[in-house]
């Protein structure tokens, strides 16, 4: 209780006057940095009602809310003139929402305005080539570097799914139900030191999504993700506990996030058994 605590205490200390609780670093990393900070922050409010944490936390998703892409409806990397975003992409962007839902739940402000925002930019997102999979970015540029990002992936595609549900669309829908046969037939794994396959951005995305289309997805994603778990989290000595970001194989994103990210995602993946009802159930 007193680490979390501190932990809450120096996101506020470190919070602008503008809501942002972005502290400097990598630019790309300013609004994940947020997103996920104004998310612990919201989660922190909802389960207390804590008034020293209600003020921080309505600063922080004011600022998301400001920040919004005025016509995509989606956040990026940076802003403009106006301190809008200059872009959108689906990646971020989720992180936004998931804190603006934590604040909806919270009984904090969130204009509805800014929620039909976010649904134009998956109307947007939302492959034309694949039914129910999702991009990065229908605008990336058509560059070596970019171009991949208006393809549909997984990642991108389970993220996609756990944003229409959280804006209301249920489990019976088409779209979800083909992008999660997709998700299927992708299942978690490991892979080798050759060809890797471990990526905990993608499992924790979807097994979000698969907790919330239910059976027969949920059980036949999580058999395959909880001995992947278990199997991987280190049983001795100081980083006991956590996760290596680089062993068995490399993470995807592990060489960016390091230890600490890889531990952080996998704890979230199995905190879904504990506290994500189906969101059906909030919703309705």
């Amino acid at each position: 209780r007193a680490i979390v605590d501190k932990g809450l205490a120096w996101l506020v200390r470190n919070q602008k006057p503008n809501g942002d609780l972005f502290t400097g670093g990598n630019r790309p990393a300013w609004f994940y940095s947020h997103g996920i900070a104004a998310i612990a922050l919201c989660e922190a409010y909802g389960m207390t009602q804590d008034p020293e944490v209600r003020e921080p936390a309505q600063r922080a998703v004011q600022f998301i809310c400001e920040t919004q892409h005025p016509t995509r409806g989606g956040w990026r990397y940076d802003l403009d003139s106006q301190g809008r975003s200059r872009e959108s992409d689906t990646s971020v962007s989720g992180w936004q929402l998931m804190a603006l839902k934590s604040a909806q739940m919270a009984g904090l402000e969130v204009p509805s305005e800014v929620l039909a925002k976010v649904n134009d930019w998956l109307d947007l997102a939302q492959a034309s080539q694949a039914d129910g999979q999702y991009v990065y970015n229908p605008y990336a540029a058509d560059s070596p570097e970019q171009r991949a990002g208006r393809n549909p992936n997984l990642a991108m595609t389970a993220e996609g799914m756990l944003m229409r549900i959280y804006l209301g669309r249920t489990r019976e829908n088409a779209r979800l139900a083909t992008g999660a046969d997709f998700l299927r037939n992708n299942p978690p794994e490991v892979g080798t030191s050759r060809q890797p396959s471990r990526d905990c951005y993608y499992w924790y995305y979807a097994t979000q999504a698969m907790f919330q289309m239910q059976e027969p997805y949920w059980t036949d994603w999580n058999d395959r993700l909880r001995p992947i778990m278990q199997a991987g989290q280190e049983q001795a000595g100081p980083p006991a506990g956590s996760w290596h970001p680089i062993r068995p194989v490399p993470d995807r994103w592990g060489h960016a996030g390091g230890r600490l990210y890889v531990t952080a995602m996998h704890l979230l993946m199995l905190e879904v058994y504990y506290r994500h009802l189906p969101l059906f159930q909030e919703l309705s």
